[in-house]
């Protein structure tokens, strides 16, 4: 009997860890054709940026494929843009939507990023360590201040609702205060708490580089800006290259419908098989 329920519980175990990993596996893919198509090609970024056009704004298209605009966005408009997509010229597009969910694919030279954490790790990788630790003098029901970087703009409250509060990397600045990265917590993500006054909100803002590359004239096969442009030729050319692109990506492109049919196959048989087995050893025998 103790040999039956052993077994019992390692296929439940099984089928809790294969049902994790398929969730785990599964982010917001945009419902959008190029991208249904192009999909092993692009890069998941996950990231807000401003546009940076070089007359003020800069164009929307339906693919980078296409000549098609979409809209049009302002400079210092902010975007979500989930996935970024580099065609045979090297350029990369990132695909945004706004708030009327229209959506298309925008040239990133015309885009930077805005500074969050991420930023703050290319920018001091070097001064951050991996020493976990816990948070002193902090137990549960404490308000703290979680900070999206040391001595950001951005922070808000968060309630300790353990005994302790840990951290996984530290880094130093420049008032010799010393803060903590937090992974996650209670649904915020990737932020940073100063290990020496958690409780304290009025702690020195830093000041960062928010120094703007200037936006390029012409990009090479971005309609409107490319030389080809100039002589009315570029349409056809953008089509020609859109033509010989999908070709190239016919057997290598897979798409998120794809992915989630797989996921949902793994799911199947698992419980196929864990069918067979309870069957077997609980079965009654005849």
């Amino acid at each position: 009997m103790k040999k039956r329920l052993h077994i019992f519980l390692l296929v439940l175990l099984c089928i809790v860890f294969q049902t994790a990993a398929v969730h785990a596996d599964l982010i917001f893919e945009p419902q959008d054709s190029f991208y249904e198509k192009h999909a092993d090609a692009c890069e998941y970024v996950n990231r807000s940026y401003i546009v940076n056009g070089y007359d003020g704004e800069t164009d929307v298209y339906e693919s980078p494929e296409s000549a098609e605009k979409v809209m049009t966005v302002k400079n210092r408009e902010k975007y979500y843009i989930s996935f970024v997509y580099t065609d045979r010229n090297h350029v990369k597009w990132g695909f945004i939507e706004d708030s009327q969910e229209n959506s298309g694919w925008v040239p990133m030279d015309y885009m930077y990023p805005v500074y969050n954490s991420q930023s703050f790790y290319e920018e001091y990788k070097d001064k951050i360590t991996p020493d976990e630790g816990i948070i002193p003098n902090v137990t549960k029901g404490d308000v703290i201040y979680g900070w999206t970087y040391p001595g950001s703009e951005t922070k808000y409250k968060i309630e300790v609702m353990e005994d302790t509060f840990d951290y996984g990397s530290t880094f130093t600045d420049e008032e010799g205060h010393q803060w903590g990265n937090v992974g996650y917590y209670m649904g915020n993500r990737d932020f940073w708490v100063c290990v020496d006054e958690p409780q304290n909100p009025n702690l020195p803002v830093r000041e960062i580089n928010e120094e703007v590359k200037e936006a390029p004239e012409k990009i090479d096969g971005v309609p409107g800006t490319s030389a080809e442009a100039d002589n009315g030729t570029d349409k056809n050319i953008r089509n020609e290259k859109a033509d010989k692109q999908t070709a190239e990506n016919e057997n290598a492109a897979g798409t998120g419908t794809e992915n989630i049919w797989t996921a949902a196959l793994l799911v199947v048989l698992t419980a196929a098989v864990t069918g067979i087995i309870i069957k077997r050893f609980f079965g009654k025998k005849k």
